[in-house]
């Protein structure tokens, strides 16, 4: 085995157990999820005193990525990478909660009937959207990082 072969075997394993790691976000979170997350904005057009029903379907979200975090192949130690991570998913969660804020003020302003809806919506949306991306950098950041 040559020198370049041998590289090329350890560069095939660091990109199986990144796959292990980070593989493709299940469908049925990325769903899951931005309906938790639509429901769990909306709730102040529907109910007085939401905020017991948004600690539930907080909870429930944390019990979803618990689940989905348990069903990953590999596990990653804490180092230079995850805090990276984390602070992409910061930017991520920033991101949802400008939406929000956003499209509801907007809602509102246009005396729109249902405005925490619409930018729970809009929260939601964005989530589908920037799940993939980040996971999709979490992977890039990683392998700048192997």
């Amino acid at each position: 085995m040559t020198p370049e072969d041998a590289l090329r075997e350890i560069r095939d394993r660091e990109d199986q157990t990144t796959d292990a790691a980070l593989g493709p976000v299940p469908r049925w979170f990325l769903l899951s999820a931005a309906i938790l997350l639509c429901v769990s904005g909306a709730i102040p057009d529907y109910v007085s005193g939401p905020l017991p029903y948004q600690a539930v379907a907080i909870a429930l979200l944390v019990v979803l990525g618990v689940i989905s975090n348990r069903s990953r192949r590999a596990r990653l130690r804490r180092s230079r990478y995850t805090n990276r991570s984390g602070l992409l998913l910061l930017l991520m969660i920033a991101a949802m909660l400008a939406v929000f804020i956003g499209l509801r003020v907007v809602a509102a302003l246009a005396d729109f009937a249902y405005p925490a809806t619409i930018g729970a919506v809009g929260m939601a949306l964005t989530w589908a959207v920037l799940t993939p991306w980040l996971n999709r950098a979490m992977k890039a950041t990683l392998r700048r990082e192997l």
